[in-house]
């Protein structure tokens, strides 16, 4: 029967009009049990407003989670109740949001219990009962996972109970991926007796992150019966023992899959925190919780030290223990105090610096090849210190990633290679030189320029979304309904800052296809929209991308744009700014000067003159003057004949400073003026303005001119 709450619920929104009623059910307001079950019969009867009512009274009391699972198992529908009805409740619009959080409690509730150290003491207990009981024990010390080997480890270390020990030992296999890490972190610092029991638990596992803790175990013990264990369960492990490893690649290897993300080494790929475990032996196995985000990046750095004590030589080491401190300085969230980094030791960039050009373009090379735009950047950034032209490509074969930057989608890696490149000025000339000093140049017109790709059918969707990004602030291109459609545009563009893929299933996932597969558009970030079914498959496949998004059809304009603006920020970081434009540019520009300056002999300034010529008329200010002074010193014709058709076009102080610059390309390379242009500096120098008078005649004289003009000046000064 429904509850008096339920009842006079139903009847409010049916409109009935209750006075007294209602505060009498104030007076007996409905249960805990009571507003499980109305959930449970709204949902199960279709009465969805009442459903999401009673699911948000419920809520609302605020039981902790532990309480929530109590609530649930002694309801007088039991868990299959329950589960029930959130299964149906997640398919019905109204209530899915309020289900999806009563079946997070629960869940959540769950992990608790079993977690809590005096459960899964309860449960351990459990195991020297009778068969029941121990099948329970086993179940729940399962569930619990990771969170319960320091206690089983505790019983295999007292050594008080055999029979115990041999069901604690077949639960720590049991467990498999759960307990490697904590026995691995156990394991050299425990007796030989037990080193000898747990070798045999990680090889029954069968799991490839033990290798490393085992084969350190096998070379370092002088206990016959444990090195035979742990070749043992090597062999177990990898079909055979091989004595011609070497622990330092042993433990890179395995910092390389913590770096990576892998997924067998993540425990609780879905939960705020992770376990990194260690061993002290007055006081036993324990762990340190660790934020999700930065896990990986704590483990990968640990191994990699741990490689470098067996082989301080190890270059790979050093560069994963690298690039795992940058991604993890990345990564950290807002505020966050890691544990495992303290705040007090010296930032990544400090140890990027300190291990060198060789150490850190392996660094490049890797978030090159991963896609990992915000670790290339910061990658470049310690290149910029420490690279220097005699020893830029030293120790690295014939690779040369920070050549590669230059051709990488995102034009902020682009920009800020040119930039470390011109900086070191290599004293070699090299294959790819040429795109160095045209590429700054760009820097200093199109930074601040975003360009967007709209790729869907239908003209009119079409329309639509390059309104949205326009008034976003892209620069669009010319909108296809395919990728090779939009190819010519593509390869014209300084770089696309987004794509925009919305149609049916195969149109979005050959679009992303194509586009990873392309040079330019491999590090692109992707919004793809696509029908529910499709969807469901391809949310899936991408969910670890931090380049790709796909949303379901039929999502608002507003979703669209916040979506594309969590995507390109995750994937590129914020949009360039205009003030960060103007760093560009303004860097670029000192950049260039000083390979002019130095007459580079790997590097030629002459190759950035028509970009330079362009950004002369696009730019104003400081930056215009700037851009002036880099073509004063080029010595190519078209370069003086820009700067003084930009003199005679300016006036006032920016005459003056023009043809200054005009008068210092004419002392460099001559004469290399058009006769119009000649005619009107002739002019000027009869100017009312002194100072552009001046200016004008100063030039003149660098021009070194004969016959008639000076003539002509003389005689019209008397």
């Amino acid at each position: 029967m429904p509850s008096l709450f339920r009842t006079i619920l139903f009847m409010v929104i049916a409109g009935v009009t209750l006075i007294s009623p209602l505060a009498e059910a104030q007076d007996r307001a409905p249960t805990n049990s009571e507003l499980l079950d109305d959930f449970r019969h709204y949902v199960i009867t279709r009465q969805d407003q009442l459903a999401e009512a009673s699911g948000a009274a419920l809520l609302s009391r605020g039981l902790t989670p532990e309480e929530f699972v109590g609530l649930v198992e002694d309801s007088r529908f039991g868990l299959e109740g329950f589960e029930n009805a959130i299964r149906k409740g997640l398919f019905i619009d109204q209530v899915e949001s309020i289900a999806a959080q009563l079946e997070q409690l629960y869940q959540q509730g769950r992990k608790d219990k079993a977690r809590n150290p005096d459960e899964i003491a309860r449960n351990i207990n459990l195991l020297a009962s009778n068969q029941r009981g121990r099948i329970l024990g086993r179940q729940r010390l399962q569930f619990a996972g990771e969170y319960a080997t320091p206690q089983l480890l505790q019983v295999l270390v007292a050594k008080s109970d055999p029979a115990l020990e041999a069901e604690v030992e077949r639960i720590l296999v049991s467990m498999g991926a759960d307990s490697v890490a904590p026995i691995s972190a156990a394991i050299l610092a425990v007796d030989p007796v037990l080193q000898e029991r747990l070798a045999g638990v990680l090889g029954r596992t069968q799991h490839p992150a033990a290798l490393a803790p085992l084969y350190e175990l096998a070379y370092s013990t002088d206990v016959p019966t444990v090195k035979v264990a742990a070749e043992s369960a090597i062999a177990r492990i990898s079909g055979s023992f091989n004595p011609n490893l070497q622990l330092t690649d042993l433990y890179a290897l395995l910092a390389e899959d913590y770096y990576d993300h892998s997924r067998s080494l993540t425990r609780f790929p879905n939960e705020l925190h992770q376990l990194v475990w260690s061993f002290d032996p007055s006081l036993g196995l324990y762990a340190t919780p660790v934020r999700t985000e930065v896990f990986h990046e704590a483990l990968a750095m640990t191994l990699a030290e741990h490689a470098l004590e067996f082989d301080p030589t190890n270059n790979r080491a050093v560069a994963l223990w690298v690039a795992s401190n940058f991604s993890r300085e990345i990564d950290t969230p807002d505020g966050y105090d890691n544990p495992m980094y303290p705040a007090d030791r010296r930032d990544a960039l400090y140890f990027a610096v300190a291990a060198g050009p060789r150490v850190t373009q392996d660094v490049l090379a890797r978030a090159l090849e991963d896609r990992d735009t915000p670790l290339a950047r910061r990658a470049i950034q310690a290149l910029r210190r420490s690279a220097g032209g005699a020893g830029l490509w030293d120790g690295l074969g014939g690779s040369r990633p920070l050549l590669d930057a230059l051709s990488y989608p995102d034009r902020r890696v682009q920009y800020e290679a040119a930039l470390a490149l011109g900086a070191a000025n290599p004293v070699e000339p090299f294959p790819g030189a040429e795109r160095v000093t045209p590429l700054l140049a760009s820097a200093i017109r199109d930074a601040a320029t975003r360009f967007a790709l709209v790729v869907t059918p239908g003209v009119e969707r079409q329309q639509m979304i390059t309104n949205l990004l326009s008034n976003e602030g892209y620069t669009v291109l010319p909108a296809a309904s395919s990728l090779d459609e939009a190819s010519s545009t593509i390869a014209e563009a300084p770089g696309v800052d987004l794509i925009v893929v919305e149609g049916r299933t195969p149109l979005v996932e050959q679009t992303i296809n194509d586009a990873r597969a392309s040079s330019k558009l491999r590090a692109a970030p992707i919004l793809g929209v696509l029908p529910a079914a499709g969807w469901s498959e391809l949310h899936f496949r991408f969910e670890n991308d931090a380049l790709t998004e796909v949303r379901r059809e039929g999502i608002s304009d507003d979703q669209m744009l916040e979506s594309a603006r969590q995507l390109v920020l995750e994937a590129s970081g914020p949009l360039i700014t205009e003030d960060e434009a103007q760093r560009y540019a303004f860097d670029s520009l000192a950049v260039l000067r000083d390979l002019a300056i130095s007459g580079s002999s790997s590097l030629s300034v002459s190759d950035a003159a028509l970009p330079l010529i362009g950004a002369l008329e696009s730019t104003s200010g400081e930056v215009r003057l700037e851009v002036a002074d880099v073509l004063a010193r080029i010595g190519q014709r078209r370069s003086q004949i820009a700067l003084m058709d930009a003199a005679l076009d300016a006036s006032g102080d920016e005459r003056v400073a023009l043809l200054e610059k005009v008068t210092r390309s004419a002392k460099a390379f001559g004469n290399l003026l058009e006769d119009r242009q000649v005619n009107r500096l002739v002019d000027l120098t009869s100017a009312d303005n002194a100072e552009v008078a001046t200016a004008a005649a100063a030039l003149m004289g660098a021009l070194n001119l004969q016959g008639g003009e000076i003539l002509d000046l003389i005689l019209v000064s008397r």
